[in-house]
């Protein structure tokens, strides 16, 4: 679906970019990428296609709304400029990819064009982890992101906007763009439930027996593991792979665990 959240001129309005830049053949083609590619596993695939179809149908309501104008537009527009250094550095002719050059000015260097990519690539993930954090939450507010439903086809959102060098069984592999050495690759797993509502109990999928777990979170927020019997609400009680609640849950929460 060809729905794009920004436009070209939203994009000269908000950064230091020249107003003399083709929107349509340059910046457009850019903003559908970095949407699909970069947005898109923020939202998941469901959220993501809802709002593009609401923006197209005109019936978006005013969290949607709210979540475009504040979260979605700034994660776009520098995540769009961050793939333009090299899109706009290099051309395709009949001969070949031929860098681009000018007689007033000095064309940089393919170094120079991968660190300007990097620095704005940088503040795009700063504006898509506080895209997440909101949506961690306020998940009630939207169906589609906090019950994605299932398929080859859905992408469930991730729960980090930066890249990073660990694997998530199931997830693709994370890669650091930080020039430091990244240290060996650690491989852990990731177990979901989302409740149906009231249950005090559960049993998430894949199975958490005989697991260490790392990071326990419920609607976003982390919570303490133990097991035994409580009543506090920071705190889940896991043993084998029955989760059992200090309280009830509600329709749509989301539980999350991370484990080795």
């Amino acid at each position: 679906m060809n729905v794009l959240f920004i436009d070209e001129s939203t994009i000269k309005l908000r950064t230091g970019i020249s107003v003399a830049i083709d929107g349509g053949k340059q910046l457009r083609p850019m903003i559908k990428v970095a949407q699909d590619i970069f947005l898109m596993p923020a939202l998941g695939s469901t959220l993501y296609k809802r709002l593009q179809q609401g923006k197209k149908d005109g019936n978006l309501n005013s969290s949607e709304v709210n979540l475009i104008d504040n979260y979605i537009t700034d994660c776009l527009i520098w995540a769009t400029i961050s793939y333009l250094p090299v899109s706009m550095g290099y051309q395709f002719y009949a001969k070949g990819a031929l860098q681009k050059t000018s007689e007033e000015s000095n064309a940089p260097s393919k170094q120079e064009l991968d660190y300007i990519g990097t620095y704005y690539q940088d503040i795009a993930e700063s504006y898509k982890q506080t895209l997440i954090n909101y949506l961690r939450q306020n998940y009630t507010l939207f169906a589609e992101y906090s019950s994605p439903g299932t398929g080859w086809d859905v992408v469930e959102p991730i729960t980090l906007g930066y890249e990073c060098p660990i694997f998530l069984e199931g997830d693709k592999e994370c890669k650091s763009t930080s020039p430091a050495p990244v240290v060996s690759v650690q491989r852990i797993g990731k177990s979901v439930y989302t409740a149906i509502g009231n249950e005090v109990a559960f049993n998430p999928t894949p199975s958490l027996e005989g697991r260490v777990i790392l990071i326990a979170t419920r609607a976003g927020w982390v919570r303490e593991v133990v097991d035994t019997v409580n009543t506090d609400t920071m705190k889940l009680q896991i043993v084998g792979n029955t989760v059992t609640l200090p309280d009830m849950a509600s329709p749509g929460e989301r539980f999350e665990f991370v484990y080795t």
